[in-house]
């Protein structure tokens, strides 16, 4: 009962959240993705001596398939966030669980956004520290790299919140090792200039500072919509059975 409650609240949860990122991204980041975009048009482009891997989506000039701009990009872009939101929540309502029944942590809306605040900070802010968002037209190094610091990142800065929140005092100090870990490993990043349009250097810089910002603000939003809902649902659906259950049941007198 416990683990269809949490999913069914997951799905409820990830909804609302990827809802709010997705009007926060329409509202503010699209049009920098937009606008970014429109340089990359205006650039002539060699489809004959353009050389990159085929993929099994290519179409017919050996691009990667991309949905049409409108509702279609809109549309994916709504349902990818939806699920990322489920599973940010079904994560999230599992962890919140087991610590709230073992008496490790007392789940409420405060703690909620507490929550939140902490998985903006492991999944946006630690990772774009060393690897900041990038709007169309940067030049990036290879994507491998990239990925494989951005999960260590993740990974490391997350656990470390997490023993400096609920490990013992002992513990401390390895909560801080493991949250400055990520940031002594190099960073893979492109040799030569961010931006190949000389001419719209400035422009781009611009709207690359701008997208930086707001991406944060939209990350934000999700993550505390997330975790808010998180805690509501937590308290008033998924342990709810649980504690009337443990509330009517029988003392049993020796």
């Amino acid at each position: 009962m416990l683990f269809k409650r949490t999913i069914i609240a997951a799905l409820l949860v990830g909804l609302a959240a990827g809802l709010v990122l997705s009007l926060a991204q329409v509202l503010s980041v699209n049009p920098i993705i937009f606008a970014a975009e429109a340089f990359e048009v205006d650039t002539p482009h060699d489809h004959a001596t353009h050389q990159h891997e085929s993929g099994l989506f290519d179409n017919e000039y050996g691009e990667p398939w991309a949905p049409q701009d409108g509702s279609e990009r809109t549309g994916y872009t709504i349902v990818a966030n939806v699920l990322v939101g489920i599973g940010f929540a079904a994560m999230l309502l599992s962890v919140m669980s087991q610590l709230q029944q073992q008496g490790a942590a007392r789940i409420n809306a405060l703690t909620g956004v507490m929550w939140g605040a902490a998985g903006f900070i492991a999944f946006f802010v630690a990772p774009a520290i060393g690897l900041p968002p990038e709007i169309p037209g940067v030049e990036a190094a290879p994507i491998n790299n990239r990925q494989a610091w951005w999960i260590l990142a993740v990974v490391c800065v997350g656990l470390g919140l997490m023993v400096l929140s609920f490990a013992r005092l002992k513990y401390k100090l390895a909560g801080i090792a493991l949250t400055v870990l990520p940031y002594t490993v190099t960073i893979t990043h492109h040799d030569g200039p961010m931006f190949t349009h000389p001419e719209s250097v400035i422009a781009l810089t611009q709207l690359h500072q701008q997208f930086i910002m707001a991406s944060g603000l939209s990350n934000l939003a999700f993550w505390l919509a997330l975790g808010v809902c998180s805690a509501w649902a937590l308290n008033g659906w998924v342990l709810k059975a649980a504690v009337l259950n443990a509330a009517l049941k029988p003392v049993k007198h020796d």
